[in-house]
């Protein structure tokens, strides 16, 4: 029993070292483990945990490695940056492929603030096709990223504010922060986070506001500070993410329906490997290449903008109310343009 025992105690705490983040790029509480230790099958109480931080940062094998911040409650765990830790274990060459691919081509595809955390996993795939030559010819002359949309993105969120603001959505606690409105005007809040959304490189914060008893969606980017407390969330009742988004917030919202459109030839044909939504049905194509289609889309804001991006090259063919919008909405376009 007691070896079952050891080697249980063992597993937990290299778990643990696999945990911790490095150090001056975050901090993780006791609490914090014990969160996710449970969620990985571990039955641990905070009692628990704190000893074995405590062996980790006191052991001779570890002697300076893990490094505790005691300066204030509840104190924060990380290890040295040079303390000899694989970020992935066993890394083959199609996954390091890939962590390299996303760091030369993707990051800008991901939300501001969030490419910090991934930095190691990175520094680990290129140290691993350091020598490989075919690699470094794949990721230098055989692969290319084209965003076609004009969008910028936003002034990235500090790290240290992804960090508060991931690590209470994921214990389920409450968030402290200072936040600069599009007005400029700065306010400081207590709120409870309940879910990260991505839309267009701009990350979004729903969070419940106990003060006003209210729904607020925040542009991650304006947060100045975040602090984490220790203080359960409080939740709407039957809140679900999906069922918010829907309503219209972040111009997501309206009634999912089967819309049939006539697109020129250039504007169709990459509609063909890339379709606009579910079940999308191809009724004819013209020799010149003009293309209709129809598809289940969310009949949005955005999917307006997007179909008015067009321009003439796309006509709404069906529902006659959609339709009806379009034509109103070109004409008030061909308004502004005159005189």
């Amino acid at each position: 029993m007691a070896v079952n025992l050891d080697a249980q105690t063992f597993l937990r705490r290299i778990d643990i070292l696999q945990r911790l983040p490095a150090h001056g790029s975050g901090k993780i509480t006791a609490r914090g483990l014990i969160t996710q230790l449970q969620a990985a099958g571990y039955a641990v109480e905070k009692r628990t945990v704190e000893r074995d931080l405590e062996f980790l940062r006191d052991g001779s094998a570890w002697l300076g490695q893990v490094v505790c911040d005691d300066r204030s409650k509840p104190y924060g765990w990380s290890m040295v940056r040079n303390s000899q830790r694989r970020a992935i274990a066993g890394l083959g060459v199609d996954e390091a492929l890939a962590l390299a691919w996303i760091d030369r081509f993707g990051l800008g595809l991901l939300p501001q603030g969030m490419v910090q955390t991934l930095q190691p996993f990175f520094r680990e795939a290129h140290e691993r096709l350091r020598h490989d030559r075919r690699a470094q010819a794949w990721l230098s002359h055989k692969v290319r990223l084209i965003n076609a949309r004009p969008v910028a993105p936003p002034p990235p969120a500090s790290a240290a504010v992804m960090r508060h603001v991931t690590q209470a959505l994921y214990e389920d606690v409450q968030l402290q922060l200072d936040y600069r409105n599009a007005h400029g005007a700065q306010s400081r809040m207590t709120v409870s986070p309940l879910a990260l959304v991505s839309r267009d490189l701009n990350l979004y914060l729903v969070a419940w506001i106990a003060r006003f008893a209210n729904l607020r969606v925040l542009q991650v980017s304006r947060i100045r500070s975040a602090r984490v407390l220790d203080v359960a969330v409080e939740r709407p009742v039957d809140f679900d993410i999906d069922a918010y988004l829907a309503t219209g917030v972040l111009q997501l919202g309206g009634e999912e329906q089967r819309v049939r459109l006539r697109f020129t030839a250039f504007a169709g044909q990459p509609l063909l490997e890339a379709p606009i939504g579910r079940k999308q049905q191809v009724h004819a194509q013209d020799e010149d290449g003009t293309l209709e289609l129809s598809a289940i889309v969310r009949v949005s804001p955005q999917f307006k903008a997007w179909l008015l991006g067009y321009g003439a090259a796309v006509t709404v063919v069906e529902p006659q109310a959609l339709r009806a919008e379009m034509a109103q909405e070109v004409k008030r376009m061909w308004g502004q343009y005159q005189g």
